[in-house]
This record gives structure tokens, sequence and C-alpha cells, in this order.
């Protein structure tokens, strides 16, 4: 499932405090997302908001994404959407324009949103917990995001049981002073879910990578060094929760 990151160079040195995502599937996901990222960019020039999408690899799934920095910015985008002056109307004017610019009616149609066969699967909100995430001390998001494309989503169900959840935060943050001790420098951020999100997972995990080929190398590299390292071993035998959902994505800007 789901996220991440920005498309102005202005935000691309945060992450986002909330995600607001629709879940879609397509039967030509490559064209939805042509399509989608043609809307995002209006979206932003009419909004001033920051929207995404993410493209789930060898899979039929696209998540269309919005970045609020709280509650409050994300309630006046929902209020400001809809009527005939709503931010809403004036983008689709943009984006059918755009769209279906020197196309027959034909040639419209069969290009269109209808033609990817479009289904809305639901909706999710997502809240970035800065105290889970790791970003090397040092590293300059503005310039290390917009090369780091690729995206691991790992749903996370943390079991149940008196003081389960908080020994599941101390294990995440032991594992992240241990990756420091051992020199693994990646970015990987965790994200829990208002609404939506899948069934049973508590959290939403999130890992960084040029590509794909660029991530698994990087994850090798770094759990050979884990492997080896007793402090490390002894983190993970106390494990207390499982993934029960893994998705590779990509993102667009």
């Amino acid at each position: 499932m789901l996220l991440l990151l920005l498309s102005t160079s202005t935000v691309f040195a945060q992450f986002p405090n909330l995600v607001e995502v629709d879940e879609y599937t397509a039967e030509n996901p490559k064209r939805m997302v042509e399509l989608l990222n043609t809307w995002s960019d209006f979206e932003n020039e009419v909004t001033g908001g920051t929207t995404f999408v993410l493209e789930v690899m060898n899979g039929n799934k696209v998540y269309y994404c919005r970045s609020f920095e709280n509650m409050e910015a994300l309630m006046t985008s929902r209020r400001n959407r809809w009527g005939k002056e709503g931010s809403q109307a004036k983008i689709m004017k943009q984006w059918q324009a755009t769209i279906n610019k020197d196309k027959s009616e034909e040639e419209a149609s069969e290009n269109g949103w209808y033609s990817t066969a479009p289904k809305k699967v639901q909706s999710h909100l997502f809240w970035y917990v800065k105290n889970m995430s790791y970003i090397p001390e040092g590293t300059d998001l503005a310039a290390a995001l917009p090369n780091l494309l690729f995206r691991r989503h790992i749903m996370i169900d943390v079991n149940e049981g008196p003081g389960v959840r908080e020994k599941f935060k101390k294990q995440i943050s032991l594992g992240i002073e241990n990756d420091k001790k051992l020199k693994n420098d990646y970015i990987r951020v965790m994200y829990m879910p208002f609404y939506g999100g899948v069934a049973n997972a508590d959290y939403m995990m999130i890992v960084l990578g040029k590509s794909r080929a660029d991530y698994y190398t990087s994850l090798q590299e770094r759990s050979d060094k884990r492997k080896v390292d007793q402090e490390w071993n002894s983190i993970q035998d106390s494990n207390v929760a499982s993934w029960i959902l893994e998705e590779d994505i990509m993102i667009h800007y």
C-alpha cells in the first residue's frame, strides 16, 4: 500500500505530516498514471498544494496522493474542492482541454479516463510518525528525494496484548540506533492509518531507493552487516509484529 513524496523543490525538504490517498485499479495502469500526472500538475497549480502519483510495479494499482501539513489544511482543501467555483471544476476544465487537445471525439474517448477501465477501491488517510522514522543525520532531503523514485511499502501488524505497542516502538527505536552504529545509511519512514489502510495493519513502513535494483542491492548490503551483529540479532529475537503486505512502487511527480 501506499505513499510518498513531493512534487516541488520547496517541499522536497520534508515528509508530509498527512497524506490523503485515493486508491484505484485499472486495466491500463500506465495510461491512468499519465492522466493522473496531468491532473496532479493542474491541481498543484490551481490549489497551491502538493500532489503525487504512486504506481504499483507489476500490478494494476495506482494511488493518487495529496499531502498536507495539518488537519486544518486538509479540511480546507476538501471544502474548497466542490461546487461550480470549486478547485475540482477548475482542474477538470484544464485537464480535459489538455488531454483532448487535437483529438477527435472518438480519439478522446479511446484515450480518456474511462479507457483505462478505472475502479475506485477506497480512500485512505495516513499520518507521519517522525520518531519511528530513520533519516540519517546530515541528509539533505531536498537533494536526495528527487533521485529516490522507488518505494517499498510494508504494512505491519503489531501483536495484541498489554504493553506490546510500546515494545514495538522500542524495537523500532533500537533497530534505528543499531543501523546508525552499522553505518547503514538509507531513508525509512513510518506512517499510521487514520482511516483506510490495509485490514489488521497498524503501521506502514516506507523504504526508499533510487530504483528497484538499487533498493534490493542496498538491502542485501544492510542485511549482510546485520546478520553478523549480535546486538541486531538480539533485537530481532523479541519481534512483536508481522509484515502482512509488501508493495514495490514507483513515484511520479
